[in-house]
């Protein structure tokens, strides 16, 4: 919560893992904002790849933190515990914010400083380098759709320490994990109506590594079945 008109902080944390093809546009996309970040924090979760040099080079308000391979959630966790802002947003190593991104959810906070949450709206695109013959795989939606994932969302503190941390033991599905508990605890969600994430689909996305993983979905559902349960006893 901020009081109005104060304009909160705000850190970035760009959790990566073998994404350096992608990283350097998602770090500028960040940098470009109309509404500059305090700091970018890119969690490198054991690349094998030039990940971290790709974000080194930026120099600040870029910093690096290394970690063995742990998973996103753990990543994101590392990032948030290293946060010196006061407010926090996310993003991935292969999307692209549109540059009013953090100066249209701030502005949201300023006018409504009871808000927890603010997300906005993501224009899926197929990324330039997927060979024509791989293009038919992919689902691209033609206009934009409600961002409720993590890099089209800005959290304020105090949610974050009523929401936790991400899970660390899902492969995939940990941010609507993490987005749930946010509802369940009565938090104040706002979506905007503008445009402020480019999703690249391409050959590596996380969610086509991870497929094997989406049994963690299922998982999502039943633990927030068993929390309702539990809080109707």
């Amino acid at each position: 919560m901020t009081s109005r008109g104060v304009v909160p902080t705000v850190s970035v944390v760009i959790a990566v893992r073998d994404g350096a093809r992608y990283l350097g546009e998602a770090i500028r996309s960040v940098l470009d904002q109309t509404l500059p970040a305090l700091e970018v924090l890119v969690v490198d979760d054991g690349s094998r790849d030039d990940s971290a040099e790709v974000a080194r080079a930026f120099g600040p308000p870029v910093r690096v933190i290394t970690q063995a391979p742990a998973g996103i959630g753990a990543a994101r966790n590392r990032g948030l515990a290293e946060a010196r802002a006061d407010t926090v947003a996310f993003q991935d190593a292969d999307d692209l914010w549109c540059p009013d991104k953090l100066a249209a959810q701030i502005s949201a906070l300023v006018k409504d400083p009871t808000l927890d949450l603010v997300s906005g709206h993501v224009r899926q695109f197929i990324s330039p380098d997927v060979p024509e013959e791989e293009k038919a795989r992919f689902v691209c939606p033609s206009g934009p759709q409600p961002g409720w994932i993590a890099c089209a969302t800005l959290a304020t503190r105090r949610a974050i320490a009523i929401i936790g941390p991400f899970s660390e033991t899902l492969r995939a599905g940990e941010f609507i994990d993490w987005f749930m508990r946010a509802r369940e605890a009565g938090l104040h969600t706002r979506m905007l109506p503008g445009v402020v994430l480019a999703r690249r689909i391409h050959l590596a996305n996380y969610g086509v590594r991870e497929r094997a993983s989406y049994a963690d979905y299922l998982t999502v559902v039943r633990d927030a079945f068993r929390r309702r349960r539990a809080d109707s006893s």
